[in-house]
């Protein structure tokens, strides 16, 4: 069976393939054995079809997630040269409709043109097919519009066994779309956030305005200009800045580590060889914030980044599991990337030499 999801949604799009591996973990206990999980932007239909094709191990089906192949055929965006992407095209649609009954293939992409081949090709594919439901399903997914974010805010919170009072919700909402942009997995750790916080009782207003601070895109930018700078005192400043100001270390965690994810996966686009231009609609944001992400990824390595997301994720284990201060988490952070004393342990030095 082929799925193919697509759209400005990466949260959900990636919430629905973890749910699709869940179920099946659940009818299967060799389920882990039997996924594979492949990166589609240097993807051949070879290794696709060598994957796609194996047998599944002492079970009946073989999950295969694929990110980013289908994309590479959009006329904006994709891979660089016509003949490239009608290549790919082709040897997509003569492979797909011979794939293994066993194979559950998950095509997970971002936004894809309206003409784009395996799109077109995959819905007409899907109606000719005497169970439609048994053969494709193809689903856009788009993040919830302003107006839809509160009631959005309101479910999630009771997917998670909380409750979120309305104006709650409508304040979370506005502080959320603050910078024109919304991530959803930001908004996701915000209400986790919320929720710890208020224990039993639903999350007011006070709540949201007591935890949920401003700092806007703007000035997280500014902390990245200072980091792909190497200019260690800026950065902190900056960093203590925001929790002088009363932003919770954690919001501020997930606030950088999503602009190096970003940075990240517009370092990877560009390297591929897609246009700068193409960046919003393949990653989902504003224009604006496509051009600064672009103007951050060229100023780090291809090498840094994958280990700066290691970092960041190592600290955020670290503090929720109690084994590391989430400040000085965020002091390491910094040092580590500028080379810079932590601020942190700058101020106990100084401190404990006043002291002599």
């Amino acid at each position: 069976m082929l799925y193919l999801f697509y759209g400005d949604d990466p949260f959900t799009i990636a919430e629905t393939v973890g749910g699709l591996r869940k179920r099946l973990a659940e009818e299967d206990p060799v389920a882990e054995l039997n996924s594979t999980q492949l990166d589609g932007r240097r993807l051949t239909v070879g290794k696709l079809q060598e994957a796609a094709d194996a047998a599944p191990f002492l079970s009946e089906r073989r999950l295969v997630v694929v990110e980013g192949l289908v994309g590479r055929c959009n006329s904006r965006g994709g891979d660089k040269s016509l003949a490239g992407r009608k290549a790919l095209a082709a040897a997509l649609t003569a492979y797909l409709p011979t794939m293994p009954p066993t194979t559950r293939l998950v095509l997970a992409e971002g936004k894809l043109d309206k003409r784009n081949p395996i799109l077109a090709w995959a819905t007409a594919w899907r109606a000719e097919q005497p169970v439609p439901d048994e053969a494709a399903l193809i689903r856009a997914f788009a993040p919830p519009r302003a107006g839809e974010l509160p009631s959005w805010i309101a479910r999630r919170a009771q997917t998670h066994g909380g409750t979120v009072e309305r104006p709650a919700a409508a304040a979370l909402a506005d502080a959320l779309l603050r910078d024109g942009t919304l991530d959803l997995r930001l908004a996701d750790g915000e209400i986790l956030k919320l929720l710890t916080y208020a224990g039993d009782r639903p999350v007011t207003v006070a709540d949201v305005a007591l935890l949920v601070t401003p700092v806007g895109i703007d000035s997280v930018f500014r902390l990245v200009d200072a980091l792909a700078e190497r200019d260690g005192p800026r950065a902190s400043t900056q960093l203590h800045r925001f929790l002088d100001d009363g932003e919770h270390p954690l919001r501020l965690l997930s606030l950088i580590a999503r602009q190096f994810r970003l940075i990240t996966r517009a370092r990877a686009l560009l390297d591929a060889g897609a246009q700068p231009a193409a960046l919003a609609s393949a990653m989902g944001v504003a224009p604006f914030v496509a051009r600064k992400v672009a103007s951050q990824a060229r100023r780090f390595s291809p090498e840094f980044l994958p280990q700066a997301l290691e970092r960041l994720l190592a600290i955020d284990v670290g503090v929720k599991t109690g084994r590391m201060d989430a400040v000085l988490g965020l002091d390491l952070f910094v040092s580590g990337v500028c080379g810079a004393r932590p601020a942190s342990a700058a101020a106990a030095t100084t401190k404990a030499r006043a002291g002599r």
